[in-house]
């Protein structure tokens, strides 16, 4: 992660504007690179299904790229091309390809978790909701009966 000044309040100098800048660039052109396999992968024409899948490269890098959007495992098989049962016996047989298939979805949970913290700066309610579900803060209502 690239070191950012931090933030403080009024307009940003030059140099803040600069760095938040050429952070910002260097996101979407990372997420541009991460996005163009799959793109790919979605684009190809649908052919008759496949009997067996083989862990190549391709293949548990599609698996990575699906898990990493909370894609489900009918998804997956759908864009390789298999039945739902051929991921799962291909799962059974090669435990590398469920490790990147949970790899992935945990990749998605840290990134799904890093915008809501995000987003907790600048938007109460958020806010709010992370402390209820992650600090176990909760309402007090107190009544008084007298």
């Amino acid at each position: 992660m690239t070191d950012l000044p931090k933030r403080r309040r009024g307009r940003p100098t030059k140099e803040e504007a600069a760095a938040r800048e050429a952070a910002a660039k260097a996101a979407a052109e990372k997420e541009a690179k991460e996005t163009a396999f799959l793109d790919e992968l979605l684009a190809r024409p649908i052919g008759p299904r496949k009997t067996k899948l083989q862990p190549d490269e391709d293949t548990l890098r599609a698996l990575a790229e699906i898990a990493r959007l909370f894609g489900t495992q009918e998804e997956a098989a759908a864009i390789l091309g298999v039945s739902p049962r051929t991921l799962t016996n291909f799962f059974n047989a090669y435990p590398d390809a469920r490790e990147v298939w949970d790899d992935g979805l945990m990749h998605a949970k840290v990134s799904l978790r890093r915008k809501q913290m995000a987003l907790a700066d600048k938007n109460a309610p958020a806010s709010i909701f992370l402390g209820k579900n992650y600090l176990g803060q909760k309402d007090e209502n107190h009544t008084n009966l007298n």
